[in-house]
Formats: structure tokens, sequence, C-alpha cells
């Protein structure tokens, strides 16, 4: 049953957010003109693919970035600060695609589950009909407890597929906390 009035087919407890602005979770330099930037850097877009990564822990992650950004040098707190918004502008574009990538997912898997509800309603309509016909109506029943089983191992794993966006947030959340806090 979907939570959230204004997008019915969403399924989903959470409201959906079909897009994030780094604005939300980032409060360091601008990074105007770095979202493309941060790929021409090796070690930085070796960095961001660490990030983005959910097998690797944040807070590992932290000595690779201070050594990325080098130690606050008087008048060179802009250049490292920089180096962080980089990182931070990577991570924010390659997480932000995997959760639109999750999102659309999580559509698919509503129009499907539509699909499969609309589909056992026809079924049950041409049981109906082939009242009369004890094979057709036996083939017609079978059809209808397989899609229901379909639809309730999908509905069992719907929790699952709903938090993967949330997961993706909190992530980008944590790096966004981590990088802010080595900023100048």
């Amino acid at each position: 049953m979907a939570q959230d009035p204004k997008n019915p087919d969403w399924p989903c407890q959470q409201i959906l957010v079909p897009s994030l602005s780094p604005a939300s979770v980032w409060d360091g330099p601008s990074l105007d003109g770095l979202m493309d930037e941060w790929q021409r850097d090796p070690t930085v877009a070796t960095l961001v693919r660490r990030a983005a990564d959910d097998s690797i822990d944040p807070a590992t992650l932290e000595p690779q970035v201070e050594a990325l950004a080098g130690p606050v040098k008087q008048g060179g707190e802009q250049e490292h600060d920089r180096r962080l918004a980089l990182v931070f502008a990577g991570t924010f574009q390659t997480l932000d695609r995997q959760r639109t990538a999750a999102i659309a997912s999580i559509e698919r898997y509503a129009q499907h589950q539509r699909a499969l509800r609309d589909r056992i309603a026809a079924s049950l309509r041409d049981l109906d009909a082939a009242s009369g016909d004890a094979a057709r109506a036996k083939e017609i029943k079978d059809a209808i407890a397989w899609d229901r089983r379909i639809l309730d191992d999908r509905r069992r794993s719907q929790t699952a597929v709903c938090e993967q966006p949330a997961r993706i947030e909190q992530r980008l959340g944590q790096i966004a906390r981590m990088l802010t806090a080595l900023l100048s």
C-alpha cells in the first residue's frame, strides 16, 4: 500500500524524494565546477570509489582523505578545502547515481507488483467464467496460487528494497560529516 499520497504507486513508507541536492548534506566550499573535475584526478577518483563502496567503513577513509587534502598550511587553506570538496563532489555524484538507480528499481518493482495483482484479478474473473469446466478451473486456480506466491514473496522483500535509498543517503551523510570535520 502506498504511503506517499503524492506518489500512489510508491510502495515504500519513506516519502519519495526523487533527487537530492548537495546543499542538503554539504555546507563546505562551493561545488561549482567540481562535479566533473574530480574525475580528472586519479587519486580523488580512487578515493571516491572507495567512499561510495558500502562494504568500506567511512571512518577508515579518514586517513586517506587527510593525506589527499594535505596539511593545512598558512595560506593553503583554500586548496586544502578544495580537495575535500572534490572528494565530496565525486562522492555525491556517485552515490546520487546509485540512489537514482535504486529508486528506479523500486518503481519497476511496484509496477511488477501492480501487474501481478491485476493478473490475479483477471484470473479470478476467468475462474468465475470457467465454473462449468473443471479442468480449466483447476488450471486457473494453479495459476492464481503461483501468482499469489510470487506476490507474497516479493512483498516480504519490500522492506529491504525500500531501505536501499535511505542507506545510500545515510552513507552520503557520513562521508559529508567526515569531510566537513576536516575542513580548515
